[in-house]
């Protein structure tokens, strides 16, 4: 009886599998310096952007973005990356907005074998934009 625990106990530790999550640096978004940073263009370049890029975006009505990309998709591990952009703090009139990323792997492979550094280089790539179209201007948090 023992040894079938034991068998039994290992099936269910390897078909459980795995959740790792390894965020990127958080980002501030903040008005180009003399100007405003409204919610609405914020958002709308970010979809715009994000979609253009290959996510899956749900914006919701209080300024908050939530984006989603599948980057790998085996039968035995799915990637995925979030990014969210939503106003600091509790008010939704804020001039300032955070901007995080998130990897996410779920499967059968064990977070030994997964890096834990992970930085969006499409973050980086809508930082870019958003300084060049003057609409914005990205600050990483320390």
């Amino acid at each position: 009886m023992h040894v079938y625990r034991v068998v039994l106990f290992s099936l269910w530790v390897m078909l459980a599998g795995c959740t790792n999550v390894a965020g990127d640096k958080i980002r501030t978004v903040t008005a180009p310096e003399g100007g405003t940073l409204p919610a609405e263009a914020l958002m709308r370049t970010a979809v715009d952007f994000f979609t253009e890029a290959g996510y899956a975006c749900s914006p919701e009505a209080d300024s908050r973005l939530r984006c989603r990309k599948d980057i790998r998709d085996l039968y035995i591990h799915q990637t995925h990356t979030v990014v969210e952009v939503f106003p600091e703090g509790d008010s939704d009139g804020s001039d300032r907005y955070l901007l995080i990323a998130t990897r996410w792997d779920e499967g059968m492979i064990p977070g030994e074998f997964i890096s834990s550094e992970f930085a969006n280089a499409d973050v980086a790539d809508f930082c870019a934009a958003l300084q060049v179209s003057e609409q914005g201007l990205c600050r990483i948090e320390e």
